[in-house]
């Protein structure tokens, strides 16, 4: 089912106005992998731009506001703002119109902002992550908020590089995902432990309201999350070092704000557990949206917004084996014809906590109580 999307800018974060003539779209939200650090959520916008010399998009300048939504479905897939601006004039020129004159910007989610913001050697007093995600946000006047780690507790630190570095460092520790571009001005920090699970799925034969179809599917070694030794070294207190099997190991070394020893040693057993065994999972899939029957892509709860999509729980099935998911990631590309949303995912087995009533968390003897 084709798609129809708008580019839409503003200098106020309140009255936007769509962009005419665009021809490519591209976005990029989360990450790839399961312990790979977060950065900004990013967009590019290349359009048509015949008029623009004799008449240039006054907002169409860095630091303007910028939202991308599906028309055909209503929703806001991204919020960001301008980073860069780069225009190509081409040949010829005449009567104010340029044919062949084409402006490309990239936009950027609210994390760019964290990651720009100095520290200033800001002293953080030891306390619960919602009181230090609170000052953060006093700090920078950005939105920051927790879910589910609110009560979580966190050492003291001084905060001597970028705020961004901070938090990418809390989310390490509280084996947490980052929400983006979900509104111009606000992250969010969610628990691994209350995945969101939706309501639609994956699969390479069902093509329906509750199953999108994929074409394309990704399955890669556990290289990058296989270890046989963790150190996990909180600031303030002795790191802990667990290991299983004989030298030479494969060692996972990880920095948090765990708030004691104790905290850390529970953490770097519980990451063993999850990352102490080889094998293959499932990366990645990507779909088509004209493949659609009935088009879901940016709504797997029901509600858009591809920004929200980390963390949330999926299936997969493929050649009729179901593949329980935690989606990592998603890009999403769009010119006037075609678009295809590609999501990172990491396997059950690597987000092995018990959850209580959860029908893939919650097996005895299957998964790990958490730390």
């Amino acid at each position: 089912m084709p798609q129809n999307y708008s580019v839409e800018i503003s200098p106020d974060n309140v009255t936007f106005t769509a962009l005419t003539n665009v021809q490519d779209i591209a976005l990029s939200i989360g990450r790839q992998r399961q312990l790979n650090a977060y950065s900004a959520s990013t967009a590019s916008v290349t359009m048509r731009y015949p008029t623009g010399y004799a008449s240039p998009i006054t907002n169409l300048v860095s630091g303007n506001f910028v939202q991308i939504k599906n028309l055909s479905t209503a929703f806001t897939l991204f919020n960001g703002v301008i980073n860069d601006v780069d225009v190509s004039y081409g040949i010829p020129f005449g009567g104010g119109v340029g044919q062949a004159d084409f402006v490309t910007f990239t936009v950027e989610g609210t994390f760019s902002v964290l990651g720009r913001a100095q520290g200033e050697n800001y002293s953080m007093a030891a306390d619960t992550l919602d009181n230090q995600i609170f000052d953060c946000a006093t700090e920078t006047n950005i939105g920051v908020q927790t879910v589910g780690v609110q009560t979580q507790a966190m050492a003291a630190t001084t905060v001597s590089s970028t705020w961004g570095d901070w938090l990418n460092k809390v989310l390490v520790t509280v084996n947490g995902r980052m929400h983006d571009a979900l509104a111009a001005g606000e992250i969010i920090v969610l628990t691994p432990f209350q995945p969101v699970v939706a309501t639609v799925n994956f699969s390479d034969v069902a093509n329906n309201s509750t199953n999108q179809v994929y074409d394309q599917i990704n399955f890669g070694s556990y290289a990058d999350n296989y270890y046989t030794q963790v150190t996990v070294d909180p600031e303030n207190f002795a790191a802990a070092t667990v290991e299983t099997g004989t030298a030479p190991f494969r060692t996972l070394l990880t920095n948090t704000f765990n708030a004691s020893t104790s905290q850390a040693t529970d953490y770097a057993n519980y990451l063993l557990s999850n990352y102490d065994e080889q094998g293959q999972a499932l990366l990645s899939i990507s779909c088509l949206a004209e493949a659609q029957k009935s088009f879901a892509l940016d709504s797997l709860l029901g509600a858009g917004s591809l920004s929200s999509y980390p963390g949330y729980q999926v299936n997969v099935t493929f050649r009729g084996t179901v593949f329980s998911c935690i989606i990592e990631g998603v890009s999403m590309t769009a010119t006037p014809e075609s678009s295809r949303y590609t999501f990172y995912l990491s396997g059950a087995d690597l987000n092995a906590y018990l959850i209580l009533n959860n029908a893939t968390f919650g097996q005895l003897d299957y998964n790990k109580l958490g730390y």
